[in-house]
């Protein structure tokens, strides 16, 4: 498949985007989750460009349990982060500070099953189609978070290997620093 550029094809990009993040909310609640190879691609090509996509799947996952889980705003801030909206943003730190102070312990691990899943796919999916290694960063990167949060000390292997292909993931190098400080959440 040739490289998307966002910037070139915002509508037909805009579209995919929203489908295969569509795909990504229905793979998390669906046993087996899968993710069509398109989607992968869209997703992992996206990611890269875009944090708020990133960090839209990673709230996905990790708020889930949250009273206020919003299906919605969270494609609304993966579709379209440059609006600024003060009131989703402001939604989405009372998430993440939420998720952070129940971490682990209002999680649907079958959600958590399925997103590292699916996360495991889009990083053998690029690898396979791609020669760019650093689409695989930001999977690695939600990988490690995820696991972080769900207190597993293999959230550094996967921090690493994002590290290791991109020195600048700040999301991987806060997991890594986290657990080089012994700062886990919900423990300290």
């Amino acid at each position: 498949m040739a490289a998307i550029d966002i910037k070139e094809t915002p509508s037909a990009t805009t579209s995919e985007l929203a489908t295969a993040f569509d795909e990504w909310l229905d793979g998390l609640d669906t046993p087996q989750a899968t993710l069509t190879k398109h989607s992968m691609e869209i997703l992992a090509k996206s990611m890269r460009k875009s944090m708020a996509l990133r960090d839209a799947m990673l709230l996905s996952v990790i708020c889930a349990g949250n009273p206020e889980y919003d299906k919605g705003k969270l494609r609304d801030y993966a579709a379209a982060p440059r609006i600024p909206n003060r009131q989703l943003s402001e939604w989405c730190e009372r998430m993440m500070k939420w998720s952070l102070e129940h971490a682990g312990h209002e999680t649907d691990k079958d959600k958590v099953v399925n997103a590292s899943r699916m996360l495991v796919d889009i990083v053998d999916t690029v690898d396979t189609v791609d020669t760019d290694l650093k689409l695989q960063v930001q999977p690695f990167a939600i990988i490690s978070y995820i696991l972080w949060w769900m207190g597993d000390g293999r959230a550094m292997l996967t921090a690493m290997r994002a590290l290791a292909i991109d020195e600048e993931c700040s999301l991987a190098a806060i997991v890594a620093a986290a657990i080089h400080g012994d700062l886990w959440p919900n423990r300290n």
